[in-house]
Parts: structure tokens; C-alpha cells; sequence
């Protein structure tokens, strides 16, 4: 049984007052509410292709929504395609409303058309003598979306369920694991204490063993990046790489440096995440620069230790640089950044060179955002100094007295390959550090002669025999016991395994994208799906048709495909695989825009 209004809805482009339908519908009229519209175009009904979509816009006055104005989308149900008859019922949310609601129809066609019909009508929903309680009035509603976040609710009480399985049964293999774990320490304890006692390698030896064992060639090639992650400001014992800013009149050179940046802009500049450090300098003239300082030779003592440079006599700092300088190829430095001066946006790298003591390689990029600037070197013995430093300078336009100069920089780092050849190296180590009556790998394994004399990689094969079958295998298929706790997380081939109940939220404000004036755009995921409501006030400006909102989403909350979400009735946002966010047909500088979606996540757990 319904309660019905049928009106008709004229399709044309000619605009035409709303229709006082003059219908009232009471609070108490619960799922009994029925509108039905009847399309017409041209005085003939208008079909409905297999496919079409009907929604119908229901706006009313409310103090709480954003310009005063709630809205609820329906999407109409096709009672008769031939005849274009389609109807709506009213649900419980909006008959808690008092006072005239105003309606539009609109038609979203299969083949990705669609079309304002430019029918409006009016009717009235007032509240029922019997009713002193009605359902509380929800200022947004999208028909649809609660049986999406019901259906999102199972699938995470389903994941949760079996990931509780998966971690009890982890849980009885990492306690089984610990037990022999401990075990196996006790033998590597007898093991080691036996080689102390006897006096098997010195140091030296066993170094230069293990790395011929390891190397096994004439020579090896091996590439490293050196930049400032875990750098701690003032300290050169764990990291030796140094970041400097500089404010002058005209390029510094690395002496002009004297003033280190401070702990939280090491921390910025450590990763490629669109955290910016940023040094800006006022007065008119004035560049702001900073330097990039590598200590590469530092970083080789660490890799190589310091035998492997005394054993060939470098003794001294300018000795040892003098030794790995022509090892050195394929090296560049790296920054990712932009900068910002009188003269507009332009970040300028370039190198020192320690032989002509100048800047060069000199490169730039004039954009506004982020981007990355490289610079090849191939020729390390004029850009290494005699300490081991590879020193970079990035530096903005100068400033005036109205435009700070600023250099942002986001991450650095200089990259280089390194070719040894260690056979004679490690060849003349052993043999000056050489012992006869060395243990073969039978006698190692079997662990029965102590007469014989151990060489490190008898020792591994004397262990591996040992622990065989008592560490958990990498690829075989194996039941450990006990409870495991994996402090940073848990995959399965390469995807996360959900171990938490609950949702992960991401918001972008105008902290984040500078296209969002205020406001915040919120994306929630649950399991495989994400929830966004957009909630945003546009830039000053106006975004042009197909600019971005949102220049990169993070990866947890990257569709599997493109989405559409309605934000007023005539723009749209389309939210890509690729991660961008972007205006369907542009949005207006200043205005408010609204909307939800919910879709499936790129990367399934």
C-alpha cells in the first residue's frame, strides 16, 4: 500500500518553473511515500535503453549542511522502460524534515551520457499528530551506501576472523622456533670458545677468508647511495654526510658553509615523502643556499674497513682518497626540490670541483612543485677532496625586499659504483696470516678432530651440518610452533596481512595539496574498501577541466580503476588508478563542494 503522487517530468532545454505538485507527505507515512515520475519529451514518453540510471536530487533548507541546503540522492526505480515510468519512496531519513523540499530528475545514460531533464517540481512533508519521536534528519544521503558499508562490515569481521587464525598459528611455530633458537646459541658458544682457546685466525685472516670465499673472482663491482637518513645533527660517527645552509649576495664556496641545519630539517630531507625542508632569506640581493656534503670516504672505511686501505699502505686521509679515486664510476648526485626567489620559481644544483675550485655541472628546473635534478659525474678524481667529501650546492633566485629567496628540498643524495679487485689483496693477507693443517669440510661437518684448525667457513659448514632441520626453512613447508610476534608487520607474497581491527584513515587539507583552500577531503579504508567524503573549499583560483585536486593519493588508497563522484549537481571529480584526483568539468575558485564514494582498493590485502 502507497501513498502516490504522479507527476510529469517534460525533457527539453527550455527552463521551466518548479511544479507546485501541491502532495504532502506526513512524518508517519513510513515506506509508504511513493513519487512517481513519468518522463515525456517531445509530448511522446520517453524509453529507457537497458542500463539507465534515474537519479533523483531531494534538496531542503537545514541550519547544519554546508550553504544551508541538505541533499539526498535517490536513484529512481524503472517501473516501466517503454513508458519512461520510474518512482521513488521516501525513506524514513527525510520524513523527520518540516517544510517544502524541492526536486530535480536527471538521467545517466549506458553509453556514459547523461542529461538535467530541467524538470523541477515542489511538494511539502509535514509531521504527524501521532508521531513525537521521528527519525533524525540526515543532512547528506546517497540511496545505496549503507548496504555498501554493511557489506564492508562483514568482509572485515570475515578478515579479522581468519587473520586470528593465521596469527594463533604463527603464534605456536615462533614459540617452537625461540626453543631451538636457544639451542643452536648454546653450540655457536661451545663453537667460538673452542676457536678462542685454540688460537685459530687472527682478525686479519679471517676477514680476508670470508671475502675471498664470498668474492671468488678477480674483481667485483658494487654500488651504494649515500644520503642523510639516520643522520643525527652534529654527530659524524654513524653518518658523515652534512647538510649546510648559507645566505649571501653571490655563490658561497663549501668553506663559506659554516652553519649546520638542525635535527628536524636532517629528518625532512631523509626520504622522498613531500616533507620539505625549507631555509628561506630575506633583503634585497640575497641567495639562499645550501650545501650537500658526502663523505665517501668515511662511508668505505665502514663498507671495506680500514685494513683494506693500511694493508696498502694509504695511512693517511689524503692517501686513502688518493686509493679509491679512480675505483670510482658511474656517480651522480641527486636532489629533489624547488625553489622560489624574486625572480620566480627555479632551482639551480650543481658540483665542486676540487681541481678548478668552481661550481659545475650547473643544472636547473623552474617548476613550483617538486622535481628532481641530476647530475653525472664519471670523473671522481676532480670532484673528491682531499678528506673524501663530494660537496653539491642548491641555491634559489635571489631575494628582494618583497619575495623571500628559498631553496625546498625534499630529499638528496649522491649514488656511485665502486670496482675492487680483492683477489691479490685477500691472496697476500692469507698468506701472510697462513696456518697448515686446515680442517676439510668432512672433518668440519663430522666435528670429531680437534686436532685440526678451523677456518671460518669450516666453522659455517660445521654449524649448518648442526642446525640442519632445526631453523625454520625459507621455502620448504614447515609447522612452527609457539607464539610469534611480529613487531613490524606480517605479509602474504608480498601483501599486507590485516592484524588490526578497525579502519586507517587518510586526509588531505590544505597542509597537503595546495589546490584545497579548507575543508578536507577524508578516505577511509576498511578491509579492501575505501570510504571518501569530500568536504573541501576550492582554491583562490579556478581548477580548469581535468586539473588536479589532488596531485598523488597514497598508494593504500589507490583505486583499481576510475571512479566518478558527484560534488555538485554540474561537477564532478574522478578519482584514477594512477592516484590523482581531478575536476571532470573544473571547479570554481572559492566555492564549497561536497560528496562521497566508495570503491575498491588497487592494492588488496
Amino acid at each position: 500500500m502507497f501513498k502516490t503522487s504522479e507527476e510529469i517530468i517534460v525533457i527539453q532545454a527550455e527552463a521551466t518553473t518548479p511544479i507546485p505538485t501541491g502532495v504532502v507527505f506526513w512524518s508517519h507515512d513510513k515506506g509508504t511515500a511513493k513519487l512517481i515520475i513519468q518522463l515525456k519529451k517531445d509530448h511522446i514518453n520517453q524509453t529507457l535503453p537497458q542500463g539507465t540510471i534515474v537519479p533523483i536530487l531531494l534538496e531542503f533548507n537545514s541550519d547544519t549542511a554546508a550553504k544551508g541546503k541538505g541533499r539526498h540522492i535517490y536513484h529512481a526505480v524503472i517501473e516501466n522502460a517503454l513508458e519512461g515510468i520510474v518512482s521513488i519512496v521516501l525513506e524514513d531519513n527525510i520524513l523527520g524534515y518540516v517544510g517544502r523540499v524541492d526536486g530535480s530528475v536527471y538521467i545517466e545514460l549506458p553509453d556514459s551520457r547523461s542529461l538535467d531533464t530541467a524538470g523541477r517540481f515542489t511538494f511539502d512533508i509535514k509531521r504527524s499528530p501521532i508521531d513525537e519521536d521521528v527519525p533524525e534528519l540526515e543532512d547528506y544521503y546517497w540511496q545505496g551506501f549503507n548496504e555498501i558499508i554493511q557489506e564492508s562490515k562483514r568482509l572485515i569481521d570475515q578478515v579479522e576472523s581468519n587473520c586470528e587464525t593465521v596469527l594463533n598459528d604463527l603464534s605456536s611455530k615462533v614459540t617452537s622456533l625461540e626453543i631451538q633458537t636457544s639451542d643452536i646459541k648454546s653450540k655457536q658458544a661451545e663453537i667460538l670458545k673452542s676457536i678462542e682457546d685454540n688460537d685459530v685466525f687472527t682478525k686479519q685472516e679471517s676477514s680476508a677468508n670470508v671475502i675471498y670465499q664470498v668474492i671468488g673472482k678477480e674483481k667485483v663491482r658494487m654500488t651504494f647511495t649515500l644520503d642523510f637518513l639516520g643522520k643525527e645533527a652534529g654527530v659524524m660517527t654513524n653518518n658523515a654526510n652534512t647538510y649546510k645552509a648559507y645566505g649571501g649576495t653571490s655563490l658561497g664556496v663549501p668553506s663559506n658553509f659554516t652553519s649546520e641545519i638542525d635535527q628536524n630539517s636532517y629528518n625532512k630531507i631523509a626520504k622522498l615523502d613531500n616533507n620539505l625542508s625549507s631555509y628561506p632569506t630575506t633583503g634585497a640581493g640575497y641567495i639562499r643556499q645550501v650545501l650537500l656534503s658526502y663523505n665517501v670516504l668515511d662511508f668505505l672505511k665502514k663498507q671495506l674497513g680500514e685494513e683494506y686501505f693500511t694493508a696498502q699502505g694509504a695511512l693517511s686521509n689524503s692517501e686513502q682518497v688518493e686509493l679509491i679515486k679512480p675505483k670510482i664510476t658511474n656517480d651522480q648526485g641527486n636532489v629533489y626540490g624547488y625553489g622560489v626567489g624574486a625572480g620566480g620559481n627555479k632551482l639551480t644544483f650543481a658540483v665542486w670541483n676540487v681541481r678548478w675550485l668552481n661550481w659545475s655541472g650547473t643544472k636547473s628546473r623552474t617548476t613550483a612543485t617538486v622535481s628532481n635534478i641530476s647530475i653525472p659525474i664519471n670523473n671522481a678524481k676532480e670532484y673528491i677532496d682531499s678528506d673524501g667529501n663530494c660537496h653539491f650546492i642548491a641555491y634559489a633566485p635571489v631575494s628582494d625586499d618583497s619575495t623571500a629567496s628559498a631553496a625546498n628540498l625534499d630529499y638528496a643524495n649522491y649514488q656511485f659504483t665502486i670496482e675492487l679487485s680483492m683477489n691479490e689483496f685477500i691472496q697476500s693477507m692469507i698468506a701472510a696470516n697462513h696456518i697448515e693443517n686446515l680442517a676439510a669440510q668432512e672433518e668440519a661437518e663430522a666435528s670429531e678432530d680437534n686436532t685440526k684448525t678451523m677456518t671460518p667457513l669450516r666453522v659455517f659448514q660445521s654449524i649448518a651440518k648442526w642446525t640442519k632441520d632445526k631453523f625454520v626453512s625459507m621455502t620448504e613447508n614447515e609447522t612452527v610452533l609457539g607464539i610469534k610476534n611480529f613487531a613490524n608487520g606480517l605479509q602474504v607474497n608480498g601483501r599486507n596481512v590485516l592484524s588490526q581491527k578497525g579502519e586507517i584513515v587518510f586526509d588531505h587539507t590544505s597542509e597537503t595539496d595546495s589546490s584545497i583552500q579548507s575543508g578536507i577531503v577524508r578516505f577511509k579504508r576498511y578491509g579492501d574498501w575505501i570510504l571518501v567524503n569530500f568536504n573541501f573549499q576550492c582554491r583562490s583560483t579556478d581548477i580548469a577541466s581535468g586539473g588536479n585536486l589532488i596531485d598523488s593519493l597514497e598508494a593504500d588508497i589507490v583505486p583499481s580503476g576510475s571512479i566518478q563522484v558527484d560534488v555538485t549537481f554540474d561537477k564532478a571529480l574522478t578519482i584514477d588508478a594512477s592516484g590523482k584526483v581531478t575536476a571532470l568539468w573544473g571547479l570554481e575558485a572559492n566555492k564549497y563542494y561536497t560528496g562521497s564514494a566508495t570503491y575498491f582498493a588497487k592494492n588488496k590485502l
